[in-house]
């Protein structure tokens, strides 16, 4: 049995031999010499995407503005209901209509593009160049100036998109006629506000002109001048020496002009300001007035600290019934300006700040996919959820850069 089993281990060894080395390990997986073009082609790891943390949300917004467009290309309804803000007029509603329908296609802009979009972009331009006329219906209240200011803003953001090439001349035609309704607002003292309840003056008195109305009306001027649309300079320097005097040294703005008189009003303070400040800041640093980088930086520091003070506000029935008198509307207006903001940061600090301001606006989104802030009629829903899309939209920027 020994003897046998000598025999199979010298034959086993003998074998071995004459195949050479044993293999080593992987070499099954190696080409042969010479033979390299027959070689198998070993698979290459994919290249890393980056997959945004918010593109959920933000594409569930856009569906929202989609499945929610009405036939005619535009977005809200007049719905009635208990204890509604101040309407003025039947104007006041054709206002808000605009306003919305504009935010909505500012949003729609910002998203790759598809037919879809494309199509509910078309039909939207098509309604606000031929949109009902919204000018000063009451000497007491014109709440116009908001859809002239983002009429501006969407038209010649949509002048300048190569989709829309043939529609340039309507879209640039209503853009100048919202621009001079929106510069036939500017009061007295330069700035822009809604209401002029005890003058009542052909031109706003400028009585109750308020820094986050001036603020905006300046950000859609600069629009306006982007595209060569005829602006003097004297009404936009005006405009930026008004929120130039009503900015308060510690960072907050005065809520309107008559509140300078008592500058320590909650309204006036940094927390009751909170809303506000970060538009008067994008409107001064747009005009290069003022405002650096290093100061966007400090106050959106300061909005993310202490940013419960506008988030204590949102949803609310009434206007300034929260703490530090903080009105819910200016919630998504608040952080449109602060997405602003973001990107005119230094690049390498966009992102953090890009993220955190994401995280902020996303908690907000309902299950329907919709933004509010403040139940305005039938328009909450679309100038709230056009508002987030573009910050969204602006924080995606910040945060996944080319």
């Amino acid at each position: 049995m020994r003897k046998t089993t000598i025999v199979m281990a010298t034959l086993a060894l003998a074998a071995l031999s004459a195949c050479g080395k044993p293999a080593q390990p992987g070499a099954a997986n190696q080409p042969a010499p010479g033979n390299a073009a027959q070689a198998p082609v070993q698979p290459q790891p994919a290249p890393e995407t980056f997959e945004w943390k918010h593109q959920a949300e933000l594409d569930k917004a856009v569906r929202w503005i989609l499945d929610n467009q009405k036939k005619k290309g535009d977005w809200g309804y007049m719905e009635e209901r208990p204890y509604d803000i101040y309407l003025g007029s039947i104007n006041s509603l054709h206002v808000w209509g605009n306003a919305s329908t504009a935010l909505c296609a500012m949003g729609l802009m910002m998203q790759p593009p598809t037919e879809e979009i494309d199509g509910a972009l078309t039909r939207a331009l098509e309604y606000l160049v031929e949109a009902p006329d919204t000018p000063r219906a009451t000497m007491d209240t014109f709440y116009n100036v908001w859809s002239h200011a983002y009429m501006v803003q969407a038209l010649c953001q949509a002048m300048q998109d190569a989709r829309f090439t043939e529609l340039r001349p309507r879209l640039k035609k209503r853009a100048e006629h919202e621009l001079r309704r929106l510069l036939d607002h500017q009061a007295l003292d330069g700035g822009w506000g809604y209401y002029d309840f005890s003058q009542r003056t052909y031109r706003p008195s400028g009585d109750i002109s308020t820094t986050f109305t001036t603020a905006a009306a300046l950000v859609a001027l600069r629009d306006a001048r982007t595209v060569d649309l005829p602006i003097r300079d004297h009404f936009i320097q005006i405009g930026l020496d008004y929120l130039e005097r009503h900015r308060i040294p510690n960072g907050a703005y005065y809520y309107s002009s008559g509140h300078m008189y008592y500058p320590m009003s909650d309204a006036n303070r940094p927390r009751g300001s909170l809303g506000r400040s970060q538009s008067g800041d994008n409107a001064l640093f747009t005009w290069n007035r003022t405002i650096t980088p290093e100061t966007l930086q400090k106050q959106l520091d300061y909005f993310f600290k202490d940013h419960v003070f506008i988030e204590i506000g949102r949803g609310r029935q009434f206007p300034h019934e929260a703490w530090y008198a903080t009105a819910p509307y200016y919630y998504y207006f608040g952080h449109y300006y602060a997405s602003r903001n973001v990107l005119g940061l230094p690049h390498e600090l966009q992102p953090k700040y890009g993220a955190k301001l994401a995280e902020l606006v996303a908690a907000g989104q309902y299950d329907d996919g919709s933004f509010w802030d403040y139940p305005l009629y039938g328009y909450h829903k679309p100038y709230g959820t056009g508002y987030a899309v573009v910050i969204l939209s602006n924080c995606k920027k910040a945060v996944v850069q080319d």
